[in-house]
This record gives C-alpha cells, structure tokens and sequence, in this order.
C-alpha cells in the first residue's frame, strides 16, 4: 500500500485548485488547501482528508504566519492562485492592478522562495539519513499553474499576461536550479477553463476557444506530474496555435492579437 502524500494547494478553495484537492484527496492523500474566502474554507473543512486554511497572501504578515504554521514535510506544492480583471474593456485601477501583481506573482515568488528552501533543508535531511541507510528519499515536487496567455511575447501585452509569463519564466529557472536535488518543478500553461469565475466574468456565458472542463484539467496536469514535463500546454489545440504564433515577428504577433481580443471583446 502507497503511503500518502501530503500535499499543499494555495488557490484549492475553488475552481482548478479545488478540483486538484479533491481528485488527491479520493487518492488517499493528505490535502492542506489555502483560500481567502472564509465561507468557502469552512464549507472545504467538511470534506474527508482535505484541511483548509484561511489566510489572504496579499498581506505580508498573514503569508508569514502561515508559512511558519505550515511546518510539517510535504510532497507536492501547487500554487493554483490567480486573479483576472478584464483590463481590455476599462482601465484598471489602482486596487486592480495591486491584486493582479501581488496575486498573479509577488505572493507566488514567496511561496516559491519559501516552498524550494524546505524541499532543499528536507532532501539534504534525507541524504544524511539515506548514508545510513534508513529511510528512502521521498519524491517532491513544486507545480506553478499559469496561463497560456503568458507564452505570448508582444507589445501591447496585458499586465495578467506579464505577471503569467514572469510565473512560467521563474519556475522553469526554479526547475534548472532544483534539479540536481531530485526536485520536480513544473509550470503548467492551460487555456480556458470552464470555472465557476469564467462564467461570473463574462456574464454567465463559457464560449471561449478550446474550452475544456476541470476534470479535463486535472487529467492534463497530473500526467504533467507523472511524466515530469517542464511546460505543459493544453488543450492540443491551442498549443499548436502557441507553437505557430510564438515564431511570427513580435509586431506581427501584436496586430494578430490585437485583432484576436477585438474579436473576443465584441462578443
């Protein structure tokens, strides 16, 4: 019988995030989520092998608390926190923009930081203990949800886009630096999902390209996981569409993407 995992999601209080817990929890693993909305972390707390815990990343001494609380060894790290405005349509304004970088990359970094200098202390605890031949290492990994709209490199780029593309960048360089540890870093890069805030930011409505469910989702990430793929993009679809626009000429790739979100603006 496998021993199970203990596994940390940041973000797991909805949407991808809690789709993730729930699909390890049914695995048998220990699951801490981490969300900023208190209802829907008391509504978690009666699930079967799912802890949950209340804390706003934005704030610096809530993160620090939290982090400090979080004391005990894990396997697996996913940070799965994302915030979106629909910036193309209005200006955002000052509190916007503040949300976008604390949450799309700042409160990452920091749970990055802190998340990669645990795994390094517990694999050099483990190597001590290997010598003697006691217990085996245990496999850990560091998983970065980001968005396709990161691997897009033009003028005129949104700050989500930024903010997701600094997400892909850092952890691919997290991924380069852990590895000679035996740490598994992976940055997943997904289209449009068919979540509960999708549908509350566009009206109720879900007619985005390539859409797919967070079943699906789950199913893409965690073969991610298993087969240790360092950027994972998906669905097929739109890879292939990334894969052609990413070798035009930046001023080519921005008309087309401007005329791309025109489309989708309209709608």
């Amino acid at each position: 019988m496998n021993t199970p995992q203990t596994i940390i999601i940041f973000g797991g209080t909805s949407g991808i995030g809690l789709a993730l817990a729930k699909w390890h929890a049914r695995q048998g693993n220990l699951v801490t989520v981490i969300g900023s909305n208190p209802h829907k972390v008391q509504a978690i707390l009666e699930l079967d092998n799912i802890t949950a815990i209340c804390c706003d990343v934005r704030c610096r001494t809530q993160r620090d608390e939290l982090l400090k609380r979080l004391d005990t060894p894990f396997s697996q790290l996913i940070y799965s926190i994302g915030k979106y405005y629909p910036e193309r349509k209005q200006a955002l304004s000052a509190n916007e923009s503040h949300d976008m970088l604390m949450l799309n990359l700042q409160a990452f970094q920091a749970v990055f930081a802190w998340a990669s200098e645990r795994l390094i202390h517990e694999k050099q605890v483990q190597a001590k203990q290997t010598i003697h031949h006691t217990t085996p290492a245990t496999p850990t990994s560091l998983v970065a949800i980001s968005s396709v709209a990161g691997l897009f490199d033009f003028q005129g780029a949104s700050l989500y886009a930024h903010c997701k593309r600094a997400m892909i960048q850092d952890t691919l360089a997290y991924r380069m630096a852990l590895a000679p540890l035996g740490i598994q870093v992976i940055a997943i890069a997904c289209g449009y999902v068919d979540t509960a805030t999708l549908r509350q930011l566009h009206g109720g409505r879900a007619d985005k390209p390539f859409l797919i469910s967070e079943q699906e989702t789950v199913h893409q990430i965690i073969h991610a996981i298993h087969n240790d793929i360092a950027l994972h993009i998906f669905p097929r679809p739109m890879k292939a569409i990334v894969k052609l626009l990413t070798t035009l000429p930046r001023p080519l790739l921005a008309k087309i993407m401007q005329l791309q979100y025109h489309h989708q603006d309209r709608k």
